[in-house]
């Protein structure tokens, strides 16, 4: 039988099953443009050692040692309270201070002052930062300014106070013992440098140094001193770590 002009189309209902394809079709289309967007994102920032690099390459450390083209470059994050640091010092210390006057490394230096609690004055931490902060203040050219503060730097953990103890160095004292690490290194620190250190005149400034540099070392995943970092990634330092970095 013919239909009548007047006839209505009626669309033929669809299956549940072609429903449900489609709806599937739909949901993996959106899976996939999550997953392409959580890769792009991903490819731009770059690994998390990737990131931590760049948070550390984007700080401004205060003290930088060695030059500019060293094949090396690694971050350390210090506490002149920390006994720890101080067994770092004593045992690498004079491998690292060869390698960076040697042109194969280059070391940012963050010193902070968390343990500034555990000295006899409160704030030692700060004025043994302050100290060496005078030294890279200061006007000496600047092949002499790096051997005063290795050598300052060394002498400095060479008699750092005890955790804890009844007394520490004062800002005199330490005046006298950056000298005594300058002259080491073959440096006779300026009268106004001594001076420096002895009025305590860059401890604020050390302190608010410090406190950047504790937010920089939270950052980058790490809790405690001594940090070291190359290329974003934290280095154990035990046994004969440095050596592999150099070759």
């Amino acid at each position: 039988m013919s239909k009548g002009k007047n006839a209505k189309y009626v669309p033929v209902k669809q299956s549940n099953t072609m429903t449900y394809v489609l709806g599937g079709v739909a949901l993996l289309v959106v899976i996939v443009l999550v997953i392409g967007g959580v890769l792009l994102m991903s490819k731009k920032e770059g690994t998390p050692a990737d990131q931590v690099a760049t948070k550390l390459n984007d700080a401004t450390p205060v003290f930088v040692l060695g030059k500019s083209d060293a094949k090396t470059t690694l971050d350390f994050f210090e506490d002149p309270m920390c006994p720890a640091c101080g067994s770092m010092e004593q045992r690498y210390g004079e491998q690292i201070t060869k390698a960076i006057e040697d042109g194969k490394l280059k070391v940012r230096y963050h010193l902070l002052s968390f343990l500034n609690r555990t000295s006899a004055s409160g704030d030692y931490s700060d004025r043994a930062g302050a100290a060496l902060l005078a030294i890279a203040k200061s006007s000496m050219p600047e092949e002499q300014k790096q051997k005063a503060w290795l050598g300052g730097h060394t002498a400095l953990f060479a008699k750092q106070p005890t955790e804890g103890g009844q007394a520490d160095p004062s800002n005199a004292d330490l005046a006298r013992t950056m000298a005594e690490g300058s002259k080491s290194k073959g440096v006779d620190l300026p009268a106004d440098v001594t001076a420096a250190i002895t009025e305590g005149k860059y401890t604020a400034e050390s302190a608010t140094n410090a406190a950047a540099g504790s937010e920089l070392m939270k950052a980058i995943g790490s809790t405690g001193t001594p940090t070291v970092a190359h290329q974003g990634k934290l280095i154990p330092v035990q046994g004969d770590w440095l050596t592999p970095l150099l070759s």
